[in-house]
């Protein structure tokens, strides 16, 4: 890693939170960039951007300014446009980027997994009348204005800023952590028939698919895309990328 090393990291996960806080740990120039409105409920160290960025030219002119000499995209797994933009951004510009994308989660011994490719096509697999627990976020809701023969929910941390957005639906709110047993007790409350939700991998969320486990209730995996390259799995590896730049 070379002494004038500064650094925009993509965070939409929590090994985007890991790698800033791990290369402040040894002095190292970074910026946080997060996607989306300002809310989070994550506090950074680092100065933060917020937003985004709407087009080639206003991230070459960000880079640009800020001396950025390597970008890490750790944003969602399921977000494939943003890392692919990114990709191409930074190599028009003779920027260094690499992609951090944990691996996905696989099936298990007694888990019902039915795996699509997008939102769109759940309604596919869900194909009764159902109760279902979207675990998509509040972001992708109007992917799933199909599933109109359903009763949806979805878990927010905090009250949502509008209504639901279809009359079959309602919010949940609900701050994590959540345990195995917290998710159980909540599905069976709401007599939940479906669990939804992208693969996104990590222990963070496994809950919910070791508790739909136990509950033999099935799930619609939508399926993540593959990552772009150069990528690697985890903060480590990323850490050690740098260090051979």
């Amino acid at each position: 890693m070379q002494s004038a090393t500064k650094i925009l990291v993509l965070s939409g996960t929590r090994e985007g939170v890991e790698v800033i806080q791990r290369l402040q740990e040894k002095q190292v120039d970074v910026i946080a960039s997060v996607a989306g409105d300002a809310r989070t409920h994550v506090t950074f160290t680092a100065p933060v951007h917020f937003g985004g960025f709407a087009t080639q030219t206003d991230f070459a002119d960000f880079l640009g300014k800020n001396e950025i000499t390597h970008v890490l995209d750790a944003s969602h797994p399921n977000d494939p446009m943003i890392s692919v933009q990114t990709q191409l951004w930074c190599r028009a510009v003779e920027v260094k980027f690499l992609n951090i994308t944990r691996s996905g989660w696989h099936a298990k011994a007694g888990d019902r997994w039915h795996t699509v490719a997008r939102e769109a096509d759940v309604v596919h697999v869900i194909t009764d009348p159902s109760r279902v627990f979207l675990a998509t976020g509040r972001m992708r809701l109007s992917e799933f204005s199909n599933l109109d023969h359903c009763y949806l929910y979805c878990r927010q941390i905090d009250v949502a800023p509008d209504a639901f957005p279809f009359s079959n639906g309602e919010y949940v709110l609900g701050h994590p952590p959540f345990s195995v047993e917290d998710e159980m007790a909540l599905f069976e409350r709401l007599k939940i028939d479906w669990l939804v939700l992208r693969n996104a991998g990590g222990e963070r969320s496994m809950s919910k698919l070791i508790a739909a486990r136990h509950l033999g209730l099935p799930v619609a995996m939508i399926d993540r895309p593959a990552a772009v390259s150069p990528s690697v799995e985890t903060v480590d590896q990323a850490l050690e990328w740098l260090k051979a730049c």
